[in-house]
C-alpha cells in the first residue's frame, strides 16, 4: 500500500516549478492543504526506504508554496495559488486566492512540524523551513482572538459578518505551536498562545 501511494505521488501532475497540482482536475493549482496531504508521508517514506530524493522533493513543495502564497504585509498565507492565473478566484497578477483560510494554514503548519520529524538535520532546506514556520507562527498569534483564544475561519476578518471562530483551525494551530515548542523550533513564550 505504501509503495502504491508513492507511485501515485510520483506521477502526480506538477506546475512548471515542480509543485504538485492539488488534484488532476485542478490543473496548475497548489493549495496549502496539499502540503499536509503529501509531504509528511513523503519524508517518512524517504526515511524508511532510504530514498533521499524524497526529502528534497517534499522540502521543495513547502518552499515553493511559501514563495507563492505568503502575504508580506500580514505574514499570512493565501489558501491557494494558480500558476495559470485562470481561475475565477485567482488574483490576475499573483495567481493567489483572495483569503487567508484558517484551516488551510493549519494544515500547512502541521505539515511543517511533522515533516521536520524526518527531514535530516543536515538537509539544505531545513533552516529555510524552520524560518517559514517561525514567521508563520509570529503572524498567527497576531490574529488570535483575545476573548476566546481561538482563531477565525477567515483569519484577518474577525469583524466580518458571517465569519466565526473555527475549532478545526484553532486545534491545528495549537498542535503546531505545542509541537514546535516541545521540539525547540519555537521560543517557550509561544506556549501562552497554545494554552
Amino acid at each position: 500500500a505504501l509503495h502504491l501511494l508513492m507511485k501515485q505521488l510520483k506521477t502526480q501532475p506538477r506546475t512548471s516549478e515542480g509543485g504538485f497540482w492539488h488534484k488532476k482536475i485542478y490543473p496548475y493549482q497548489m493549495w496549502l492543504d496539499d502540503i499536509y496531504m503529501s509531504a509528511p508521508f513523503y519524508v517518512e517514506y524517504a526515511d524508511r526506504f532510504n530514498e533521499s530524493n524524497g526529502f528534497d522533493d517534499a522540502a521543495h513543495q513547502i518552499l515553493l508554496i511559501a514563495r507563492h502564497t505568503r502575504d508580506p504585509q500580514t505574514g499570512l498565507y493565501y489558501h491557494a495559488w494558480d500558476e495559470s492565473k485562470m481561475q475565477k478566484w485567482a488574483h490576475p497578477q499573483t495567481g493567489c486566492s483572495t483569503h487567508f483560510w484558517g484551516r488551510a494554514i493549519g494544515w500547512y503548519a502541521m505539515a511543517i512540524v511533522d515533516v521536520l520529524d524526518f527531514l535530516p538535520a543536515s538537509h539544505q532546506a531545513r533552516n529555510w523551513i524552520l524560518t517559514i514556520f517561525e514567521r508563520m507562527i509570529q503572524a498567527l498569534v497576531q490574529f488570535q482572538d483575545t476573548d476566546t483564544g481561538l482563531w477565525y475561519q477567515v483569519l484577518d476578518q474577525a469583524s466580518r459578518e458571517g465569519n466565526y471562530t473555527e475549532a478545526s483551525a484553532s486545534c491545528m494551530f495549537v498542535y503546531a505551536l505545542a509541537k514546535g515548542i516541545r521540539k525547540g523550533y519555537l521560543a517557550p513564550e509561544y506556549l501562552d498562545a497554545a494554552r
